[in-house]
């Protein structure tokens, strides 16, 4: 009777203090939870500020109703009379006039573009791990296949969204290009922890809407680094975890000051051994913002500091390898010394530093206009270092044979740097109108790219006369380029928008010097290039929606393409890409369920396509293929099972890569492989394109008993990829299911400061799988036209753990 008498007693009370408080749920246009909301009781004058899961609650309330009031930084204020004891959910929609968001809107899609794209949080990519890469934070997203050479998220790592590499995918960060212009990829390495300066970012799938810098030939992402705060704070982070890997980050901001000022700066530390041998990173990240506003203006002053030291891991490993010395083998660096004995050169290694410096400046003319004029500017400079044993002094590194105590040496044993050492300037300025169904946004850009290109041996065994700084080699790339751009979407009624899209780009290319082995780079090219697209959106109802376009883009050639066409074995000119992008899709939106399907046909005119083949610093060598597509279907579903509780996400992409009327040329070396003397030839009707599997799938199911613990189950599987054009299995990698899982939970042990406590399991069922890898094949003559397939293979971590705890005050 005692023990009943008690529970009566804690049901009355839990009925009693739920009737008397109002909590509640606060979510983006997106149905992500809002952070740092401010969420008031105005009767009162007390505010508070929603968690990380977007969560509030008012408690001992007397009265029967009070006003309550939502505001967030870059949305529409809310306000609604509550009853006591209620329980909400709350969705803000987006303040047209944010100066934050008008900084990217140029270059994003918006709710009505008939584009597919999805949108990501800080929060998002705070659950989705640690020390990762922004490309290994969004590996969920449809399409999408993220990476890394060393095997954990971390180091070098590459991005493919529907089956493109990184180099076609235009990454801006506040609307800016930051693509290496010459290369055109991204190296995220170079920018460590990146994902932890940034407020949002939206992945464009396909070509997408006019941005600035390298062509969007498969995807564009945009970034936006995080807006000050209103109210001064700090956070300490550390993660620690398998494979010595260490992680920690410091952060404080004033906050908005009364003269519109506000400084935010942040540091962060990677360290890890890798799971690949000589996997290991040592990495730096230092963020800076120093911002003004005022009602009507917005000025920042953006730095950002990256410094990376890495160990090479692009060699890979053959499978003979992997079975004979296991999966974390890597051959790089290794040399046998004077007595026969297998050694590793300890500084077989990558080294970059980045200095970023951008100024961001945007005035609100009117209601309706609003005016941005944004500069950048990038230095970077480092180098790799490589072991090479038993080197031709001559015909190698141009170096005349040594004579020491008499004796002459032709080879020797030497350690080899590469450096580049580049210089990005970019000028931009864009307007948006929004007014009576019409949004119109315009942009122009300016940029100059100014790298050069250079060898040295700081040590040669047997060594008389070469200095550690002579140069065997020193080229430069020029590269300018002026854009402009012009975006229109008019809703012709509350049923139907239509959008236009119009950009021109003038692209100067200018190499010249030797390469390294000696060959003239001298060359002058320009591209002029017309990139059209339009579409229609159809809002079915408030919750259903349809949408169709068709967009041009034109892409110039890499410099890499362009320098090794005839290492790569190109049989013509390199030329300019030219894609047309068909897509069309659905969208359903109610109650939080989330379903969405989109239907592309990207038809491609001299694609670049990877060979298979590797430079002797693992750049992935590239031709023109003339006839080829990628088409497919992108399914998204989002439902909650159990109220707020239990969530699935999932998203499957299946699809068709093929090249049309393709031939494939193999080299014939001598018996001696000292030569080649001939090439052969396959011809094939149809064959895959390398690196695009046919089905790419992820899903995530959430699971929050309580308020603040939450539970998150993540799956991605990836389908055979062929690692070359010629769809032979022996050059393919097979299909592979990966796991990860993840547990937070947060507490306030005071008043002023919350901790927050996160165990990500990576690879959670212990997958040995493959996630890239490179090919190729020659012959030997009289070989009886035996093929010799040559595999590079990227084995990736099993399971792992990291451990993170945050404290924010």
């Amino acid at each position: 009777m005692r023990k009943l008498s008690l529970f009566l007693l804690l049901l009355v009370t839990m009925a009693v203090s739920a009737k008397n408080s109002i909590r509640g749920k606060v979510y983006n246009e997106y149905n992500e939870p809002l952070i740092g909301a401010v969420v008031t009781l105005k009767q009162l004058s007390k505010s508070i500020s929603t968690d990380k899961n977007g969560e509030f609650l008012f408690e001992n309330l007397s009265d029967y109703a009070y006003s309550l009031q939502v505001k967030s930084l870059g949305y529409e204020t809310y306000e609604e009379i509550v009853k006591n004891g209620s329980s909400l959910t709350i969705i803000l929609q987006p303040e047209t006039k944010n100066l934050d968001e008008v900084i990217v809107t140029a270059t994003r899609a918006g709710t009505k573009t008939p584009m597919a794209y999805s949108n990501v949080s800080a929060a998002k990519l705070y659950e989705s791990g640690t020390a990762e890469n922004i490309p290994t934070l969004i590996n969920s997203l449809p399409s999408v296949i993220a990476f890394t050479e060393g095997g954990t998220g971390v180091g070098n790592t590459s991005l493919r969204v529907r089956g493109t590499d990184a180099t076609r995918i235009n990454v801006t960060l506040n609307g800016m290009p930051l693509n290496n212009p010459a290369s055109q990829e991204m190296y995220w390495v170079n920018l460590p922890n990146l994902s932890a300066t940034m407020e949002n970012v939206q992945l464009q799938r396909g070509i997408g809407t006019s941005t600035n810098g390298s062509a969007a030939f498969g995807a564009s992402l945009s970034m936006k680094t995080a807006s000050p705060r209103q109210n001064p704070h700090g956070e300490a982070s550390t993660s620690v975890g398998s494979y010595n890997s260490f992680l920690s980050t410091i952060a404080a901001g004033t906050g908005v000051m009364k003269n519109g000022l506000s400084l935010d700066a942040r540091y962060s530390r990677v360290l890890s051994d890798g799971y690949i041998r000589n996997g290991s990173v040592n990495h730096k990240n230092l963020f800076t913002s120093l911002s003004h506003r005022t009602e009507n203006q917005l000025m920042q002053l953006i730095y950002m500091y990256g410094e990376q030291k890495t160990g090479i891991t692009w060699e890979g490993v053959t499978q003979e390898q992997i079975d004979k010395y296991g999966r974390r083998y890597n051959p790089a660096g290794e040399y046998k010394d004077d007595a026969g004995n297998i050694r590793y050169h300890d500084n077989e290694t990558d080294n970059y530093t980045s200095n970023i410096v951008q100024f961001l400046f945007t005035r609100k003319l009117s209601e309706a206009f609003s005016l941005n004029v944004n500069l950048s500017y990038n230095h970077g400079a480092g180098y790799y270092e490589n072991w090479k044993s038993n080197q031709k002094l001559k015909s190698k590194f141009g170096f005349e044979p040594q004579i020491i105590d008499g004796i002459t040496y032709e080879k020797s044993d030497v350690i080899r740097q590469k450096w580049m050492d580049n210089d990005f300037y970019v000028a931009n300025v864009s307007a948006n109108y929004s007014k009576n169904g019409w949004k119109v946004q315009s942009g122009a850009m300016y940029s100059l790219y100014d790298g050069d290109h250079f060898g040295c041996l700081p040590w040669v065994k047997y060594n008389q006369n070469i200095g550690a700084k002579d140069k065997w080699y020193e080229n430069n790339v020029k590269k300018q380029e002026i854009s402009a751009f012009v975006k229109v979407e008019y809703e012709l009624n509350e049923k139907w928008s239509v959008f236009g899209d119009l950009q021109a780009r003038l692209v100067d290319f200018r190499l010249s010097g030797l390469d390294d082995d000696f060959g003239d780079l001298t060359m002058d090219r320009e591209y002029r290039f017309f990139n059209p697209k339009a579409g229609l959106f159809y809002t079915i109802n408030s919750n259903h929606a349809l949408y169709a376009s068709v967009a041009i883009s034109n892409r110039e050639p890499q410099r890499p393409d362009l320098k090794d066409a005839v290492k790569g074995n190109s049989k013509a000119d390199i030329l300019p890409e030219q894609m047309v992008d068909y897509e069309l899709g659905y969208k359903l939106n109610i109650n939080r369920i989330t379903v969405g399907a989109n239907i592309y046909y990207m038809d491609y005119n001299n694609q670049m396509v990877q060979t298979g083949k590797l430079s002797d610093i693992g750049y992935k060598l590239m031709e023109n293929v003339k006839d080829s597509y990628r088409t497919g279907i992108e399914l998204e579903v989002g439902l909650p099972i159990i109220g707020e509780k239990l969530r699935l996400d999932a998203n499957a992409t299946l699809s068709q890569n093929k090249i049309k009327n393709y031939t494939a040329y193999y080299d014939v070396h001598d018996e001696l492989w000292d030569k080649i003397v001939s090439q052969k030839t396959e011809f094939f009707k149809a064959t895959n394109i390398s690196f695009s599997p046919n089905i790419v799938s992820s899903g995530i199911i959430s699971y929050q008993p309580l308020n603040n613990l939450k539970f998150r189950l993540i799956g991605k599987y990836v389908s055979k990829q062929f690692l070359d054009n010629t769809s032979n299995d022996e050059k393919s990698i097979p299909a592979y299911f990966v796991s990860n899982a993840a547990v937070s939970y947060n507490f306030k042990p005071m008043q002023w400061g919350k901790i927050e406590l996160d165990l990500f399991v990576n690879n959670l069922l212990g997958t040995e799988y493959i996630a890239n890898g490179y090919a190729s094949t020659s012959f030997v003559e009289n070989s009886e036209d035996k093929p010799y397939h040559y595999v590079g293979l990227y084995p990736q971590a099993t399971r792992n753990f990291m451990v993170r705890m945050t404290i924010k005050f």
